[in-house]
């Protein structure tokens, strides 16, 4: 499926096509357009329109119980992606750092850092997001291993070294897969 939002992507444009490439549409294609451009284009090809900065599109910004959401918190949602505990922190991430609450989330602050020196690095919002989705996979793994390493205390606490550490939270890592 075609995915349209707006051109010259940062935390929540980037953090949304991981999203939707991860967990919603493995084989989603994204197309990114000035804002003026977007009802037309989606009407044309039947793209999915999303963080389209209040056009009224379902998958935006909107409040919820008083609060601030983004678009990642629309396609958790709308897809109903909210039984995976690490995938829930990484939307705490996300929305501290796109809905101007980074100060409340101390790790939200990394992932505004990444979205604002990334464009330099790049020449297009598709370099950026090859550039930033591994940051994102690395983020969501660093909650899934705080998960097992929690659940797993008593067994971890044995190990001597930090490769047997990590060995065991790998294999934990690949039956989550």
């Amino acid at each position: 499926m075609i995915w349209l939002t707006r051109d010259y992507v940062h935390i929540d444009r980037v953090a949304s096509p991981w999203l939707i490439k991860r967990f919603v549409d493995k084989r989603a294609q994204f197309v990114f357009l000035p804002r003026s451009e977007i009802d037309d284009f989606a009407d044309k090809t039947g793209a999915i329109p999303f963080d389209t900065a209040g056009t009224g599109v379902e998958l935006d910004h909107h409040v919820c119980d008083g609060e601030k959401h983004c678009t990642f918190d629309a396609i958790i949602e709308k897809y109903k992606l909210e039984d995976d505990p690490a995938l829930q922190e990484v939307r705490k991430l996300v929305r501290a750092a796109d809905t101007g609450r980074i100060k409340e989330v101390p790790l939200a602050w990394a992932l505004e850092v990444i979205a604002v020196g990334t464009p330099f690095l790049v020449d297009s919002d598709h370099e950026a997001l090859e550039k930033e989705f591994p940051v994102y996979d690395a983020v969501y793994t660093y909650f899934q291993q705080k998960i097992i390493s929690k659940k797993h205390k008593d067994e971890l606490a044995k190990f001597k070294t930090r490769g047997e550490w990590q060995s065991f939270i790998k294999q934990k890592l690949q039956k989550i897969k």
